[in-house]
């Protein structure tokens, strides 16, 4: 402790030629910022937050995440409330997630939103996690950077109440492009909102706007809208801090009967547009699969137009070239069949950016990635009308551990007769 103290106290306050990390650095401003995944692209990071627990938060999250996934938007969303998780169950998601060398893959729920939460990752769904602020902290930087998320248009961050250790981890360590505060009708809304606010201008993190929910009770008979939890002050609170009222959700029994249902992707109701249009003029044009002008997708192919389920074996791969959203080309490429590494430098030749694919090995797959080469494994059926399908947003790569499976973890260069690689005789490793 003293040697510490004797390093600190003879700190001559010169930066420039110190190699310590010091809290006390000056003329310096730190990019806390983690990485994410490499093998991930994220467009927009949008924070739920609540200036206290029980407003819905966690239902916003899911619902916004739902409107857009049905606009054709690629949606996910991370579960930052570590210690009170309930995003899975909303959706029906109880298997837990996969991963390999390269990372975690996110659970898929029936409609395509991917789900990251520590629930996923727990022995049991009903099992405590008894963790201390830092440990909590990190696990929330590893959902970003150690989670495969593929092509993502909006993350939704789930986040606990307050403006403790998790909200400050995300906001500095997390991309944030805004926050929408969920809260409730009650007369200390205003003092409840404001420490979110100061929070995020303190941040630096724009604030979209404000949702309440349990606005009102209708009656079923007549339309009246009762007011269960006295007069509403959010419209008082959005004038206070000069900002937009995004939507009013009601006290609605088929809003619980979908959660607890787990059936949230079923669920009908308007009260969320205002918050989908703010959300959609983040960005500047529709996105379903790739935002670029021109697309150059391949395809291996069997010689019947099918799908061929390894990439490593491929001797032919079908090229297909968009021009914003329109087939302009398609062409068929050969390859010597010399294994996965001749298949991806064809792949970097001819220019491919997005490779749709059946099973591919793990060394192909790091091949493709690393030269920028997006890689979109579980393919099968009519090549063209699987590339249809991602190119119109529609398409699905199966269960949610479709795309773990279509990965063959196996490194081996060759392997015996009887397929010992681990991989057992799977139509998705490119080894066989």
């Amino acid at each position: 402790m003293s040697e510490t103290y004797e390093t600190q106290s003879s700190c001559g306050d010169s930066c420039s030629s110190c190699q310590a990390t010091c809290s006390s650095r000056k003329g310096e401003q730190q990019d806390l910022k983690e990485p994410l995944n490499p093998y991930s692209k994220v467009k927009k990071v949008i924070g739920i937050v609540s200036g206290k627990g029980g407003v819905g938060k966690s239902f916003v999250t899911s619902y916004l995440s739902v409107l857009l996934n049905r606009e054709g938007y690629n949606t996910a969303i991370l579960d930052a409330d570590i210690t009170g998780p309930s995003i899975p169950k909303a959706f029906g998601i109880h298997s837990k997630a996969q991963g390999n060398e390269m990372g975690i893959f996110p659970s898929i729920s029936k409609t395509g939103v991917r789900v990251m939460s520590v629930n996923l990752l727990l022995e049991t769904e009903d099992t405590p996690v008894i963790w201390r602020g830092p440990v909590i902290a990190g696990t929330v930087k590893q959902f970003w950077s150690d989670v495969i998320w593929d092509d993502v248009d909006y993350m939704f961050v789930d986040m606990p109440p307050g403006t403790g250790d998790v909200p400050l981890t995300v906001f500095q360590s997390l991309p944030v492009d805004g926050i929408i505060i969920v809260t409730s009708p009650q007369e200390l809304v205003s003092m409840i909102v404001s420490k979110a606010v100061n929070m995020a201008e303190a941040m630096k993190v724009p604030i979209l706007g404000l949702v309440e929910n349990y606005s009102y009770l209708e009656c079923g008979n007549c339309g009246e809208r009762i007011s269960v939890f006295g007069k509403s002050h959010v419209n008082e609170t959005a004038e206070k801090f000069k900002l937009p009222v995004l939507g009013r959700i009601p006290i609605n029994p088929a809003i619980a009967e979908s959660v607890d249902g787990e059936k949230i992707e079923e669920l009908k109701g308007d009260w969320l547009n205002d918050a989908v249009g703010a959300l959609k003029g983040l960005l500047s044009e529709k996105k379903k699969v790739e935002n670029t002008s021109f697309i150059r997708l391949a395809v291996p192919t069997d010689g019947s137009n099918n799908v061929f389920g390894h990439f490593g074996k491929a001797t032919e791969f079908t090229l297909y070239e968009i021009l914003d959203g329109t087939l302009t080309g398609k062409t068929l490429l050969t390859s010597a069949g010399g294994g996965h590494g001749q298949s991806v430098e064809l792949m970097k030749r001819e220019k491919i950016n997005t490779v749709l694919c059946g099973g591919i090995g793990m060394e192909a797959m790091e091949g493709l990635m690393n030269n920028g080469i997006l890689v979109v494994p579980g393919a099968t059926g009519d090549a063209d009308v699987a590339a249809a399908a991602y190119l119109d947003g529609s398409y699905k790569s199966g269960n949610p551990s479709a795309e773990s499976q279509s990965v063959c973890s196996c490194n081996k260069e060759e392997h015996k007769e009887q397929k010992d690689c681990g991989c057992k005789e799977s139509d998705s490793c490119s080894c066989h």
